[in-house]
């Protein structure tokens, strides 16, 4: 496929200098190559020495490369996210939305106008998958949980089973609690690969719109996730925890004992979080502690 870098522009409303020159595919800038769409987050000589003799490719760049490149520049002030949107757009390729014929639905179950369900998954009794989603290969979904629309399950992931919750009798042998409650996962929200997140006890565990999860992540019963928010990889979030909205959980951390992360948060890696976050603050460490405001 090949795609004028005028219409990259426009469709990003974005100023153009240069030829306008047929892409066809994007690479990193440090590896460019013929026809190839890159982008530089801020300016340095270093990258006009490399690209700046380069006639054959468009760059994706702040304003201070303009007449500083032979090729072309589409002048943005926010590269990455504008080559995302960009690659997005016009280089990946569709995803397929069917339903294998080796994916399980139950019969009560409702599945959305132009859903992809993979090989081998099981949706169950009441589920509710809204319209666009993909799930993709080996995910099960269990009953009544409810799925928004345009989200994306990765492979393997589990939604809905019960989550570990016990009390123990007079003899000391642990009782399990029952697990009445759902997930419910808002719009735009992206689970990543062999997720876990448990159903609720009587009311329902909540990953609102736009949350989204890397690989790995297991999130207990009762736990609340408020928008935009960022879950990265092999990170526990115990039982009803509440995460704000444009929070961002690093790598490998955890938090229990029903913590608040408020709206901006953001904890650091392999961070255990014990108490409760105010807003706009980062923490770090095992116990977490304040090391200061989010920017």
């Amino acid at each position: 496929m090949t795609i004028l870098a005028s219409t990259i522009a426009r469709f990003l409303d974005r100023e153009m200098s240069g030829p306008d020159l047929e892409l066809t595919h994007p690479v990193p800038a440090h590896s460019p190559a013929s026809g190839a769409l890159v982008f530089v987050k801020a300016f340095s000589e270093a990258w006009v020495d490399s690209l700046g003799p380069r006639q054959d490719i468009c760059v994706l760049g702040p304003p201070e490369f303009a007449s500083r490149l032979q090729g072309a520049l589409i002048i943005s002030d926010s590269p990455r996210l504008d080559f995302a949107r960009a690659v997005e757009k016009f280089f990946v390729p569709a995803e397929p939305r069917v339903i294998s014929d080796t994916a399980r639905i139950h019969p009560s179950a409702h599945i959305g106008q132009n859903v992809g369900i993979g090989h081998y998954s099981v949706i169950g009794e009441g589920a509710v998958i809204g319209d666009g989603t993909v799930i993709r290969s080996h995910v099960i979904i269990h009953r009544n949980c409810r799925i928004g629309r345009n989200c994306l399950i990765k492979s393997s992931t589990v939604i809905g089973e019960e989550g570990f919750g016990f009390e123990f009798d007079a003899e000391g042998v642990p009782m399990r609690i029952p697990h009445l409650g759902a997930v419910v996962l808002g719009d735009e929200v992206e689970i990543g690969a062999m997720n876990v997140i448990a159903r609720g006890t009587l009311g329902d565990t909540v990953l609102s719109d736009h949350v989204k999860t890397d690989d790995h992540v297991f999130i207990a019963h009762n736990v609340s996730v408020g928008e935009n928010t960022v879950i990265i990889a092999c990170a526990e979030v115990s039982g009803s925890v509440k995460l704000g909205r444009d929070v961002w959980i690093a790598p490998s951390a955890c938090i229990i004992n029903q913590a608040t992360v408020g709206d901006r948060g953001m904890v650091g890696l392999g961070a255990v979080v014990t108490k409760s976050v105010e807003a706009g603050m980062i923490v770090a460490g095992n116990p977490a502690k304040v090391i200061r405001p989010r920017a």
